[in-house]
């Protein structure tokens, strides 16, 4: 019989890891090698939580343009579910490694910004990050494991000046395949020229690959920036076309088509809606595609069946009215469903908020030791290995003290 709990045998304590909250896993990890290997190395069972059950978000506090270089985990099952207190403690999940600082002619303007990685998006399990400015660099990072691999930067071919508007990371089943998607636009003469032309194309790179290349099908849209509302579901990623592209609704990429494609309005969207976009935002709830309406009233709206318009339905008319009788503002942006119904937003980009729809209460939660909220994605966990996942040689490991600051 086993003196002691490592002693257990190995496929006993995988059954224990597996019903463990990922902050008590992730702590596990640090007792004995025994832990370590079982949830770091070819774990035996598989750790990856399905969408239904891993209620988590990543959060990186400032703004886009000064993003603070520590991310942090909340656990929305558990941080959401205190009593009246409305206080959420945060502990530092990763720290942004730092790169050597690169100096180009282009780029003096912007050599203050160097290592102003932003969070741009999760994707099973894994986080990517992308500088802003002219030289972009960016990089994927497993935050449970520490792992992080830089990937190849952006070229320019035949001298031509490029301005990139943005760059988002997906996965494509069918192939097994992690890629990049880079919108950019290229310019040619001097806006105050004759002949000065502006043209918007799209490059994907293949992690693991030795180069980017360009996509015969162009983008959409020529606002499709960092700045834009967008979420991924289901391999691809969603951006919602606000003003001053009121023609257009919501245009999607497929990371495995590697095709731009439009999403319709519900069928009952009038003039109104259209021209009042900016007081919409996009999410995923339920595994659901969704909208939030502010024009007249606050409303979600769910996309049953993905790329249909018909089956667009308002789910949610939500009264946003406080006790002290003035409504409350969008736009907020549904970011996930949690398991006992209710609904966690994220308000003017500033504060964390969960909706009940059984009492029709809000509840707004206070983050300690921070100001300013730049980016929450929601996040599933996994033990993934970054060499096997993306096929590269070039991982290190990013290790962060306990005594690290949570507002950087």
């Amino acid at each position: 019989m086993a003196q002691s709990l490592p002693e257990l045998p190995p496929d006993i304590l995988s059954e224990i890891f597996s019903r463990l909250p990922i902050k008590t896993l992730f702590a596990c990890r640090s007792v004995c090698k025994t832990f370590l290997n079982l949830t770091f190395s070819n774990p035996p069972v598989n750790f990856l939580r399905s969408s239904d059950t891993a209620q988590n978000l990543i959060i990186q506090f400032g703004d886009l343009h000064k993003p603070t270089t520590l991310i942090h985990l909340v656990d929305s099952e558990l941080d959401t579910s205190f009593g009246s207190g409305e206080r959420v403690f945060l502990k530092p999940m990763f720290q942004i490694p730092k790169y050597p600082v690169k100096y180009f002619k282009k780029c003096r303007l912007y050599a203050g910004d160097e290592n102003k990685f932003v969070l741009v998006n999760s994707c099973n399990g894994l986080l990517y990050f992308a500088e802003r400015g002219v030289c972009e660099r960016s990089f994927v990072c497993n935050p449970i494991t520490n792992e992080y691999v830089t990937l190849l930067e952006f070229n320019e071919q035949n001298n031509e000046r490029q301005l990139t508007m943005g760059s988002w990371f997906g996965f494509s089943p069918a192939e097994n395949q992690y890629k990049v998607l880079r919108l950019f636009s290229t310019l040619t003469g001097k806006p105050w020229q004759i002949g000065f032309r502006q043209e918007f194309w799209a490059q994907v790179h293949v992690v693991g690959s030795d180069s980017w290349r360009y996509l015969e099908d162009k983008p959409l849209s020529e606002y499709l920036s960092w700045d834009t509302c967008s979420v991924f579901l289901n391999g691809t990623v969603n951006w919602l076309c606000k003003y001053p592209e009121l023609s257009k609704f919501i245009i999607f990429f497929d990371f495995q088509k590697e095709k731009f494609g439009e999403i319709l309005p519900p069928p009952s969207f009038g003039i109104d809606q259209r021209l009042s976009k900016q007081s919409m935002s996009i999410g995923v709830l339920g595994g659901y595609l969704c909208v939030t309406d502010d024009t007249q009233h606050f409303d979600i709206w769910v996309m049953k069946e993905y790329g249909c318009q018909e089956s667009w339905t308002k789910e949610y008319t939500i009264d946003t009215t406080i006790p002290a009788g003035e409504p409350l503002r969008g736009p907020f942006r549904p970011l996930q469903m949690l398991c006992d119904g209710k609904i966690l937003m994220i308000w003017l980009g500033r504060a964390l908020v969960c909706y009940d729809p059984k009492n029709k209460k809000f509840r707004f939660f206070e983050f300690i030791g921070v100001e300013s909220l730049a980016k929450a994605v929601p996040y599933t966990p996994s033990f993934l290995c970054l060499k096997d996942a993306l096929m590269v040689d070039n991982v290190m490991v990013q290790n962060i003290t306990s005594s690290a600051s949570g507002s950087d």
